[in-house]
């Protein structure tokens, strides 16, 4: 696996792939942007494509473009191989070694993968799928939208994809582990929870299978069945985790810098099918953590399409705080109470959906008229009730400036002081839902703080290796220069050493796996650096002298204890002795800071 782990290296640039997620800005001989594992409005996030690694100065997340994909995708490192084998066009050998869990897990993809496809063909080219088809065809859901979201239909007969799928080779315990697939009372067959149902099969980014989900036919005059049933919980399917459609939007989000998102999958499809794609669904009004995290992978900007009493739930409330701590830009498509939903919009007035998109409206907005509308605010109660429905909301506004505008617009559509609507917010404030920490920078991960000397010298390595032949420089100053932290000088070290050109990648192979990594921040940092030859040897020996200072002064300080503690005890020699060494090492340490001057 090592050697295909290199070629893959070897055919790809990690600034082409990083280039696909982030915007990059090309400065010196790296590229910077704003790392997206933590917020920052500095750029600190730099790549090096001599080196081809990347390293964020903020946070420390640092690596090669396989830890790239597995911390941007939140994936394991087969994963990341797998991924970036695919754009490589390196076809990978079998691994011999992954584990129990990890065979199951791909089991259970390739099994959901073969199931789909048996759904797909009993709805699109068997007869028993027919009233199916007919009910998607009634609904003005294309043959080419079917087939692009893979839509199925699973029959009455209990054991016919199970049959099937054992065909196939696979075994009952692995669809019993799939969770599509149960045992009759007796255990002696198998029968499949999703009968009589249209089948949508649920994607992750990386299009694998990984449940279902299934509505039943308006037709079936079965008693007390929910509508829609979906897998349970599994070894590969959390719920919480899944966005509808993110495996077919995830290019148009990122293209268009936002995304919608909706309830259930009609909801989704009818939108996608009038092409507007960079839409997404889930299970209800609220949104989980995992859901934003993925899609703040992609955009800062939400533009919600749910039901219309978004406000009246709290979990609502909690999806909309936590959207909100993590800096998404939240807007609301208004339907103006016409539909009840975006399929319905789609399907009676296609162009009144779109028109509505193009005009969302900003969340704390939307918030404030639905209660307006919802309550009479000319009267006592029904302010109360309008500042009970709203206050939850604005009062848990991370921006201290959106919070005070709103509630002073709030204020204002009350007839009431702003004093008075703001002290009423306090309430809820104090109640703030615990929030997610992810999404921001630790105390705990902040770096240690780093001595002074140590912050100097990485910075002259730093001026020297921004140079093209920093060989040179580097034998300019070795006469009458040495790095105090011996990891510096060690590097500084292997500098001397001539040849004809630099190339960083081959001088950071020379060195043994300790100083390599230390090389490798140093040459990163060298990005900040855009001299001409003279300002960089001028900025180097002021360095130079701010290091020599520093270590004059200490001298002198441990020079002082010395000659104090001989005097205590009546040593003169050594005290005359002593005091010769401050006075020479003061002589120098004047001198250095008459060239600072």
């Amino acid at each position: 696996m090592e050697s295909q782990v290199q070629e893959i290296k070897q055919k790809l640039d990690i600034v082409e792939i990083i280039g696909k997620f982030l915007p990059l800005k090309k400065r010196g001989r790296h590229y910077l942007t704003n790392c997206p594992f933590h917020g920052e409005k500095t750029p600190s996030f730099t790549i090096s494509p001599e080196l081809q690694i990347f390293k964020c100065f903020g946070c420390g997340k640092a690596g090669d473009v396989f830890t790239f994909i597995q911390e941007y995708e939140h994936v394991d490192f087969k994963d990341a191989l797998e991924d970036l084998a695919k754009v490589a066009g390196i076809v990978l050998k079998k691994d011999p070694h992954l584990t129990q869990v990890e065979k199951l897990h791909r089991r259970l993809i390739d099994l959901n993968q073969e199931a789909a496809k048996f759904y797909h063909y009993i709805l699109t080219a068997h007869p028993l799928g027919k009233p199916a088809l007919d009910y998607l065809l009634n609904r003005h859901i294309t043959l080419d939208t079917i087939k692009t979201f893979r839509l199925g239909y699973s029959p009455s007969n209990p054991e016919l994809v199970s049959n099937y799928l054992q065909k196939k080779g696979f075994t009952k315990a692995e669809m019993l582990a799939s969770g599509t697939y149960g045992t009759s009372r007796y255990g002696n067959s198998m029968y499949d929870r999703f009968l009589g149902r249209v089948i949508f099969p649920q994607s992750d980014f990386r299009d694998r299978i990984l449940g279902f989900s299934g509505r039943i036919l308006p037709s079936d005059k079965s008693q007390n069945q929910a509508k829609y049933i979906n897998s349970p919980e599994t070894d590969i399917y959390h719920k919480s985790q899944m966005l509808y459609g993110i495996n077919l939007a995830r290019e148009e989000i990122k293209r268009q810098k936002s995304t919608i998102i909706v309830e259930g999958e009609f909801d989704m499809i009818s939108p996608y099918q009038e092409g507007i794609k960079n839409i997404v669904a889930i299970k209800g009004t609220a949104f989980t953590t995992e859901q934003l995290q993925l899609l703040h992978r992609y955009t800062d900007t939400l533009i919600l399409a749910l039901d219309e009493d978004l406000a009246g739930t709290n979990a609502s409330l909690k999806s909309i705080e936590v959207a909100d701590t993590m800096g998404f830009d939240i807007h609301v498509i208004d339907l103006q109470n016409k539909f009840k939903d975006p399929d319905e919009a789609i399907m009676a007035d296609p162009q009144f959906f779109k028109t509505q998109l193009a005009t969302p409206v900003p969340i704390w907005d939307f918030i404030i008229n639905s209660a307006l509308k919802s309550h009479d605010s000319s009267t006592p109660k029904g302010k109360q009730d309008i500042l009970r429905q709203v206050l939850p909301f604005l009062a848990k506004i991370s921006n201290l400036v959106t919070r005070s505008d709103y509630l002073s617009k709030l204020a204002s559509q009350l007839g009431s002081s702003p004093e008075a609507v703001i002290a009423e917010s306090q309430k809820y404030k104090n109640n703030s839902s615990k929030l997610i920490e992810d999404q921001s920078l630790k105390i705990e991960d902040l770096p240690a703080k780093i001595p002074k000397m140590d912050i100097l010298e990485e910075h002259l390595l730093s001026l020297i290796f921004s140079a093209k032949k920093p060989y040179l420089l580097a034998t300019k100053i070795t006469e009458h220069f040495a790095f105090i932290t011996q990891r510096y000088q060690k590097v500084f070290s292997y500098l001397l050493k001539p040849r004809k050109n630099f190339v960083a990648a081959k001088f950071a192979s020379r060195l043994p796996p300790e100083l390599s990594s230390v090389f490798q921040d140093i040459f990163l940092h060298s990005t900040q650096f855009e001299f001409d030859s003279h300002s960089r040897l001028s900025e180097i020996n002021k360095t130079i002298n701010q290091i020599k200072s520093i270590t004059y002064k200490d001298q002198l300080t441990t020079l002082s204890t010395k000659i104090a503690q001989a005097e205590n005890q009546g040593e003169e020699e050594i005290v005359k002795k002593l005091e010769q060494d401050y006075n020479h090492i003061l002589s120098e340490l004047s001198q250095v800071q008459s060239t600072k001057r």
